[in-house]
């Protein structure tokens, strides 16, 4: 039987010193534990606790930080101090042994749980010391190693196993009698520190101070509990207070998905950013600006996607088609050899699909296919792909639900009005309302049309700035790291988000091949609308690790666009790749006109490409070959290939932009585009070439094997192959490479032109890099082809504007493959 630890809540306290603040693993050791229990309760007995409700501790709702009367502040924090402190116990609670607070999760992206249960208060402590609220620290060593978690850059930029196994952590003993000192400090601190005594709002203001250590904690909350739930389930027990799961988890259903349902919704304006004054309830800095956009008419899934919807996906391959996938969550999938959401749990050969579910503390034999599929956005992405390639026809462009566009769904849902905020609402009140939220419930539950909870939204946006932004004083680097293009946003919040996660206006982020308690809504609009307005498009400063925000005037509507393609989508980069392709001299529009003499060399690459590739074939010998140009952006090498007389010529590239553009320039449509000056000023062009029949575009993916097998298919292969600046942007160039034998004719001719410009942001392996024309010979050889070609220099000149240009030095070999 669980009993109170009089000593933790009642014993006086010291804490201006750090040996009187720091209690020894020995006196942890003689509080009062549950037999099955590995920790102690370092404060109060969940039963004793704010927000027990009989049987399990829900979460109490936001506190207002603005009240007159201070005793009532100083008691409301209190609450909401323990509230949050023994939420925490009773997660941890669930784990079986000591070994399960020390096991690295399999993936490799986060420290064991000993750090996460540690983290919230050192990070308390600190806080404390920039706020001026406590002068020294409890334990410096522990305030330096638990401060800092990790934040995964890549899908691949896994801890080292060997390294963080030979970590010597502290003991989870010591942890816990640190714990409890420091939850001492807190209790102190809001009891009797006078700068509560201020009740004027302000982010630099005790009241706030203590509001932001119980954020962050529920924040890990959440993020252990994920952890948690991909843990070994052996390591793991159900805990005796947690909030009970919601009935529909054990609704099994019929293995039949129901159809997606879309509810329409009218144009609209959408205001983005908390409306209150700062500091009256708690947020973090990312929730305050303002920023006002147009919403489309648009509709939406009626509810989140299910796991029976999501099911379909899978049966239909949907994991092993690259189409569907954008180029860096392609890798991601290969490289985790991802088959299944993350949290679905094999039942038998993988054909059949059969599958139970992960929940956070326990396995199900069967999937409930009407809970939300919980995915990353890789997953979700793919999905909604998937659909529009299903759908081709119906005139939709699908995709995931925008920041601007969820806030159209709130509106229908719950009120902009604070006073409706479901944050400042505690669980039993929640549960009323039936909104699976702020820990009204412990599991997910089976969708229904409400837009709060469940489980986070993952969203068409990246994580960024809302105008008006000012960084968080007392925590400055909350969110401007993750201000880089590199983070997806997430809304909404999940059954398990607490306090000001599980408010109308927070907004949280993760990389898009993190797993969270997070699925998806599908949305769809009219493919003649102009694109929706993102929130990250044109957002303001502070951007990190380089990025450059996408203009939204400057977008083309592209099916990737919120990816690596995003990169060649604006009308900036079509115009320089139109230049770069079929203006010749006029590409030098501007005073650069009147260096021509020394320029003209470096001009139309890719008929020099083509030329090059031509000159290697007999003369009067192409009538009956066909030839392939690997990455042929807007076609300027493949029509100059079809005027070299090449029976037929087919062009692919990765964006279906320059595909679309090149295939009305292979129809003899005219195609209208603005020639970049200086200072913003462009000058229209309009470019138009004759018509032609022996040419044709498609979208591809130079590393998807089966569909160059399928292109090479419909042309009876190919005998010649020109790649021209491709192969420093391939994930895997050495497997385009190794597939050319599938693909090519006996004595095919293949060129390549690259300028060895190698970024792990496009080729994250580098022993998959060429590190020169030596390094393509040796391989072609091996494939056996022979070089008959080069390396010779083949220049290039790229327009920024009119006074900037980009000057490329490229290299060129040609193989002809041996025949046997």
């Amino acid at each position: 039987m669980l009993r109170r630890c009089a000593w933790y809540v009642r014993k006086p306290f010291e804490w201006k010193g750090i040996g009187r603040a720091f209690l020894s693993a020995q006196t942890v050791q003689q509080a009062f534990r549950d037999d099955e229990m590995v920790i102690s309760w370092t404060g109060l007995e969940p039963s004793l606790t704010p927000g027990f409700d009989g049987s399990t501790l829900g979460s109490l709702g936001l506190p207002r930080l603005d009240l007159q009367d201070s005793n009532k502040q100083r008691k409301l924090l209190e609450a909401y101090f323990e509230n949050t402190w023994t939420l925490t116990e009773v997660l941890f609670s669930s784990l079986r042994e000591e070994r399960a607070f020390y096991t690295l999760p399999t993936h490799g992206l986060r420290h064991p749980l000993i750090f996460y249960y540690a983290h919230p208060a050192a990070l308390a402590v600190n806080k404390l010391r920039v706020a001026g609220l406590r002068d020294v620290p409890v334990n410096s060593y522990y305030e330096q190693i638990f401060e800092t978690g990790v934040d995964e850059m890549s899908w691949d930029d896994v801890v080292d196993g060997e390294v963080a196994a030979s970590r010597a952590w502290p003991t989870l003993d010591e942890v816990t009698a640190y714990r409890a000192s420091v939850r001492q400090l807190m209790l102190d601190i809001i009891r009797s520190h006078p700068a509560l005594e201020n009740a004027e709002p302000s982010p630099l203001s005790a009241r706030w101070c203590v509001a932001l250590i119980c954020e962050h904690e529920r924040i890990h909350l959440e993020t252990s509990s994920v952890l948690i739930r991909e843990l070994d389930a052996s390591l793991v027990k159900r805990p005796q207070f947690w909030p009970l799961d919601h009935p529909s988890v054990r609704m099994v259903g019929t293995n039949k998905a129901d159809k997606i349902k879309f509810v329409p919704f009218s144009p609209t304006s959408v205001s983005l950013g908390k409306p209150e004054k700062r500091g009256i309830t708690f947020g973090w800095d990312n929730e305050y600006g303002h920023r006002e956009i147009n919403v489309n008419a648009f509709e939406s899934s009626a509810t989140l996607i299910t796991n029976g919807q999501f099911l379909d996906f899978v049966k239909d391959g949907g994991y092993a088609r690259s189409e569907l996938w954008t180029q860096d969550g392609w890798g991601w999938r290969s490289f985790r050899n991802r088959k299944w959401p993350h949290f679905w749990l094999p039942r038998g050969p993988s054909g059949l699909h059969e599958y139970g579910l992960r929940l956070p503390f326990e396995e199900l034999d069967s999937l409930p296919m009407q809970l939300p599929a919980e995915v990353n956005a890789h997953e979700a992405r793919a999905f909604c792909k998937w659909l529009q390639l299903s759908n081709s026809s119906d005139g939709w462009r699908y995709g995931l639900c925008t920041e601007a566009q969820h806030g159209v769904l709130k509106k229908h849902d719950i009120s902009y009005d604070d006073s409706k905020n479901p944050a400042l609402y505690g669980s039993e009140d929640l549960r009323s309302m039936s909104l699976n939220l702020n820990l009204a419930y412990g599991s997910p539950s089976a969708v229904d049309s409400t837009f709060m909870g469940n489980v986070w939204h993952w969203c068409e946006d990246d994580f960024s700035a809302l105008p008006g932004f000012a960084p968080e004083p007392l925590y400055d680097d909350f969110s401007t790291p993750c201000f880089d293009g590199q983070h997806s946003l997430i809304l909404g919040g999940s059954f398990v988000s607490t306090g000001d996660e599980a408010s109308a206006f927070a907004r949280f982020h993760f990389r898009p091949h993190f797993h969270q308690h997070a699925g998806f809504r599908v949305t769809r609009q009219r493919a003649n609308m102009s694109p929706p307005e993102l929130s990250s498009y044109d957002a303001p400063p502070p951007h990190a690790q380089g990025w450059v925000p996408i203009k939204y005037a400057d977008l083309i509507w592209n099916d990737n666009e919120s990816e690596s393609t995003a990169k060649y989508e604006s009308q900036t980069q079509l115009a320089a790749y139109l230049d770069l392709h079929f203006a010749v001299d006029k590409a030098l529009e501007g005073p650069a006109l009147s260096q021509i003499h020394i320029l003209e060399p470096y001009l139309d690459f890719p008929k020099r490409c083509a030329k090059v590739l031509t000159n290697l074939f007999p003369s009067d010998s192409l009538k009956d070959k066909n030839a392939l140009d690997v990455g042929c952006a807007v076609g300027g090498t493949s029509f100059a290939l079809a005027d070299a007389g090449f029976a037929k010529v087919v062009g692919i590239d990765f964006s279906e932009q320059f595909i679309n553009i090149a295939n009305k320039l292979a129809a003899g449509d005219p195609v209208s585009y603005r020639r970049s000056g200086i200072a913003g000023n462009t000058s229209p062009v309009t470019l138009k070439l004759r018509q032609r029949d022996t040419v044709s575009f498609d979208v591809a993916d130079a590393c998807d094997k089966s569909k160059l097998l399928a292109v090479a298919h419909s042309a009876h292969k190919f005998d010649a192959i020109v790649c021209a600046n491709l192969l420093c942007r391939l994930p895997d160039p050495r497997a385009f490479v190794d597939s050319l034998p599938d693909i090519t004719n006996p004595e095919a001719v293949i060129l390549f032109v690259s300028p060895y410009s190698w970024f792990t942001e496009y080729t994250p392996d580098t022993s998959k890099w060429y590190r020169g024309p030596s390094d393509i010979e040796e391989h072609m050889s091996n494939l056996g082809f022979e070089l008959i070609y080069g390396p010779e220099e083949m220049p290039l000149l790229i327009r920024d504007h009119e006074r900037k240009f980009q000057v490329v030095f490229s290299n060129a070999l040609g193989f002809r493959r041996r025949t046997l």
